[in-house]
């Protein structure tokens, strides 16, 4: 794959993410209380088949001892390696964090990233680079449950937080500029705070997110 385009990465998450979701509702734990070994395999294996399926060459290594995972876009393509001593549940969430990061990426004909261990992250990491390393992890962790709701819609600009239709009169303006507002307002404290990453990813907030979406998106289209 010659570079890569956002879209089609924002794309692959919505395609994999209800697979994700549906593999959850087969485990014989709940949601909260972590996943089995066979089914953090199958979620790795899930994950890891997708982005090979979209052109991204995966790779595992050995000798990586402060890095869980890295990766290279170019004009030769994208390619994600990952460390191959990984358990199965780190595995998964190392996967998923590259897709998330191909994401946030913006489609930018060079990137590279640098995923690292717990623990092992180098002094010389700045502050905002830690910060889109708590991002990613929060949204990789939301992906892995299946629960892509639990994130802000413009973290992945995905078409419904993008595009309401033609406006047709004031009070579709006024929609418009608000959820416009609530959604980058949202993006901004998911940046910039742990806290609210974690009352974002809580279902009464879930619920509440999405009734304002769908009420104000319907006013808007």
């Amino acid at each position: 794959m010659s570079g890569y385009a956002a879209a089609d990465v924002q794309t692959l998450i919505a395609v994999v993410a209800p697979r994700l979701a549906s593999l959850r509702a087969t485990l014989p734990v709940p949601l909260a209380g972590g996943v089995p070994e066979a089914g953090s395999r199958e979620q790795a294996t899930l994950l890891r088949r997708a982005l090979q399926e979209w052109g991204v060459e995966c790779r595992h290594a050995g000798g990586l001892a402060a890095l869980e995972a890295f990766g290279i876009v170019s004009a030769r393509g994208t390619e994600i390696t990952v460390a191959g001593d990984l358990p199965a549940a780190e595995l998964a969430l190392a996967y998923a964090r590259c897709l998330v990061r191909l994401a946030l990426e913006r489609g930018r004909a060079f990137a590279t990233w640098f995923h690292y261990r717990a623990g092992c992250v180098p002094a010389h990491v700045t502050a905002e680079e830690r910060r889109a390393m708590a991002v990613v992890d929060a949204m990789a962790r939301a992906l892995v449950a299946g629960r892509l709701e639990a994130t802000p819609r413009y973290l992945l600009q995905t078409r419904d937080a993008a595009h309401y239709g033609p406006a047709s009169g004031p009070w579709t303006e006024c929609s418009r500029a608000l959820l416009g507002g609530l959604h980058r307002a949202s993006n901004a404290l998911y940046w910039r705070s742990d806290s609210y990453q974690a009352i974002r990813a809580t279902t009464p907030m879930v619920a509440l997110t999405s009734r304002v979406h769908a009420l104000l998106s319907a006013t808007a289209a």
